[in-house]
């Protein structure tokens, strides 16, 4: 079972001008900004309490955020949530009825492994679990 929200993912257009607004929104500045090539995304980090929010704007054209931005606009993206064991969790996610987008783990920002829940299986909200790498 989920531990707790690691971090919301909200897709943007301009990257740096939602740096700007998320910085005057939260009082706070990006902690981290990282590419994940395999994605085609660029990642900017802000920290709030517990809770983190992620900032993922496409670096080619067909991302699955850039395909997402094109789809339905900018705004939130995903849901994550910390797991203790990504792989373990996957598979009790799918005996549950759950569709899996990823059968294994993958590496992701934040030196996290990652691995999505199909929408069509969570009423349309985008699920990503989370563990901290080793």
């Amino acid at each position: 079972m989920p531990k707790k929200l690691e971090h919301i993912g909200i897709a943007v257009s301009n990257l740096d001008e939602s740096e700007k607004l998320f910085e005057k929104l939260l009082g706070t500045t990006s902690y981290k900004r990282e590419e994940v090539l395999s994605e085609g995304v660029i990642t900017s980090f802000f920290k709030i309490g517990d809770i983190k929010i992620e900032l993922l704007a496409a670096t080619k054209a067909d991302s699955p955020i850039a395909k997402f931005i094109k789809k339905k606009g900018e705004g939130i993206h995903h849901l994550a949530f910390e797991s203790e064991n990504i792989t373990t969790e996957l598979s009790d996610m799918n005996k549950k009825g759950f569709a899996l987008i990823n059968e294994s783990p993958k590496n992701g920002a934040d030196n996290k492994t990652i691995a999505f829940l199909h929408p069509k299986s969570t009423n349309s909200v985008l699920v990503e679990l989370c563990q901290e790498k080793s």
